[in-house]
């Protein structure tokens, strides 16, 4: 069945972190359904590649390398989607830092790492996407990669959980006051992924597959194809009625009390 948008084909998407794991499988999937993708990422080879990759097989991308933590380059990011594909019509604010540090012994400099990055730059993001929406008068999707951890606590992740609960709160405020200008704003909630990068945690021994598998409802880590299904489908006109919603990709986790 063909996959349809809420509305014209004007506008691109961009996807922050595209460049590598979840971010790259939203973009690649949203580039396949016929949308013009930006990918925004710090890394400027792997942006460049997947953009590459994406225009050989004949879909509409460019890349722009820079800091989401960074007004101008927010500014020239979506500057580039103007000057490309007409400016944007949906935002994947996936750019995200982790760690996994007893408070204690967690530095200044990874706190405000975990606060330039995974706050100030989804709200830099949105508020880039909601200023030049609301200057076009274009209805618009704004998708803000939350995480479990954004919902139920973790020990050792007091910068990770503080700030994706952040995520989660100022998704619902835009909502709510981007709502009257047709701009509907939802969360994702992801639990464990297998990525490129949580493999090279298991093998080398910093994830324990066999107990995040156990604990997990389901019994398994999710897939990033699974991720950029759910954003799929809150950029679609299948949702066009919901909007402040953070909706969980984790396989059950959040949902069980038992360990």
């Amino acid at each position: 069945m063909q996959k349809q948008r809420q509305h014209s084909e004007r506008g691109a998407v961009v996807v922050t972190g595209g460049g590598s794991g979840i971010g790259r499988t939203i973009a690649e999937q949203f580039a396949r359904a016929g949308e013009a993708v930006i990918i925004f990422d710090y890394n400027k080879a792997a942006a460049e590649q997947v953009a590459s990759d994406l225009k050989i097989t004949g879909y509409r991308a460019a890349a722009f390398a820079g800091s989401v933590s960074d007004e101008a380059d927010v500014s020239a990011a979506f500057a580039l989607a103007d000057t490309c594909f007409d400016g944007v019509k949906t935002l994947i604010n996936n750019a995200g830092v982790s760690g996994n540090c007893p408070t204690i012994e967690l530095s200044l400099a990874e706190w405000q790492r975990n606060i330039d990055v995974n706050l100030t730059g989804v709200f830099l993001c949105a508020r880039e996407a909601g200023r030049r929406l609301i200057k076009a008068g274009r209805p618009g999707v704004i998708i803000n990669m939350a995480s479990m951890y954004g919902v139920v606590a973790a020990p050792n992740r007091i910068a990770y959980c503080g700030t994706k609960s952040g995520v989660v709160m100022m998704t619902k405020t835009l909502a709510l006051e981007w709502a009257s200008a047709g701009i509907r704003v939802n969360g994702i909630a992801p639990g464990y992924v297998h990525t490129a990068l949580t493999q090279e945690l298991i093998e080398t021994g910093r994830l324990n597959a066999e107990a995040l598998n156990h604990r997990t409802p389901l019994g398994r880590f999710g897939t990033p194809e699974e991720v950029a299904d759910l954003a799929w489908f809150l950029a679609s006109d299948q949702s066009r009625f919901i909007t402040g919603q953070v909706v969980g990709v984790d396989g059950g986790w959040s949902a069980n009390g038992y360990l």
